[in-house]
C-alpha cells in the first residue's frame, strides 16, 4: 500500500461520526463502522510479537498528530525511554508531542497501579486533566493480573480497574497476552471490555504472516472477516480489509 494510499484513507476516516474514534490504523476504521466508540474500553490480544504494542502506541500517536486528541501511553513494562526509542523507528516522535502537551508516556508498576485503582487514579487522572487526554493505552494488562494469587481476586481487580477506566471518559486500549491460536485471556478480561481485537502471527511452512480479527465490539456491526496486516517503516501497523489470508505469501 502507497503513501497516498494510505493518506485517503485517514482522511476518509477523519470524516467518520463524532460518536466513532478514528483508530489511526490504516484500513481498521473499514471493518468496524469507522473506528471505536467513543469512551469504550478495548482490549487488544494475541501472543508475544503479533503487534499488540505497536498498535496501542500507533492509537495513541495518531490521536495526538492527526485527529487533535491527546492521549496518554501507560506502560507496567517498557521503560518510557524505550518507548520513545521503538516508536521514533517509525517517525513517530513521541517526545516533541510531549512537550506540546499532547502526549504523556508514563511508566508504572504493576503493583502501582493496583494502589492507584484502590485511590480512584492519583497522577494519572491528574495528567488526563492537565492534556485534557481523549485516549488512553494500557500495556499490558497480563503484567497486573500476574500479581493476584488466583482467579478470583484477579477478576475483581479487573473489575475494579476498568471501572475506574470507565470514569475517566477517554477510550482506552488494553493489551494482554494470549497464546498462539487461543481467542481468550483465560482470565476473563474479554467480558470486561467493549471491544476485543485479536492479533495472530503464526507460521505457515516456513513464512510467519501476520492476522487481526474483531472478536466483538458492542454497539457496532463490525466485520466478522480475518484480515491480513503488515507492519510498515514510517507507516507502522497497516491492515487490508479487502484482502485475504495467504495471498501473496
Amino acid at each position: 500500500m502507497g503513501d497516498s494510499q494510505i493518506q485517503q484513507i485517514r482522511e476518509r476516516e477523519v470524516n467518520d461520526t463524532q460518536e466513532r474514534v478514528p483508530t489511526g490504523i490504516p484500513g481498521l476504521d473499514e471493518l468496524c463502522e469507522g473506528g471505536f466508540e467513543r469512551n469504550s474500553t478495548v482490549l487488544v490480544m494475541g501472543s508475544a510479537g503479533s503487534g499488540k504494542s505497536m498498535l496501542l502506541s500507533q492509537f495513541i500517536y495518531s490521536g495526538a498528530t492527526f485527529y487533535n486528541e491527546p492521549g496518554i501511553i501507560l506502560s507496567l513494562g517498557e521503560q518510557a525511554e524505550q518507548i520513545r526509542s521503538h516508536c521514533m523507528k517509525f517517525g513517530w516522535d513521541l517526545k516533541s508531542l510531549e512537550e506540546e502537551e499532547k502526549l504523556a508516556v508514563l511508566n508504572y508498576k504493576p503493583q502501582e497501579v493496583r494502589k492507584l485503582s484502590e485511590e480512584g487514579g492519583g497522577l494519572i487522572w491528574d495528567t488526563i486533566s492537565e492534556i485534557g487526554a481523549r485516549r488512553i493505552s494500557i500495556d499490558s494488562l497480563s503484567s497486573y493480573v500476574g500479581l493476584f494469587a488466583d482467579v478470583h481476586q484477579a477478576r475483581e481487580a479487573q473489575i475494579v480497574l476498568f471501572d475506574m477506566v470507565r470514569k475517566w471518559k477517554c477510550t482506552t486500549l488494553f493489551s494482554a497476552e494470549s497464546a498462539e491460536g487461543n481467542i481468550h485471556t483465560g482470565l476473563g478480561m474479554e467480558y470486561l471490555a467493549d471491544a476485543v481485537l485479536a492479533l495472530s502471527h503464526p507460521k505457515r511452512e516456513n513464512t510467519r504472516y501476520r492476522s487481526l480479527e474483531i472478536l466483538k465490539m458492542r454497539g457496532t456491526n463490525h466485520s466478522n472477516k480475518t484480515c491480513p496486516f503488515e507492519i510498515l517503516p514510517q507507516d507502522g501497523l497497516v491492515t487490508y480489509p479487502g484482502e485475504d489470508l495467504f495471498e501473496g505469501i
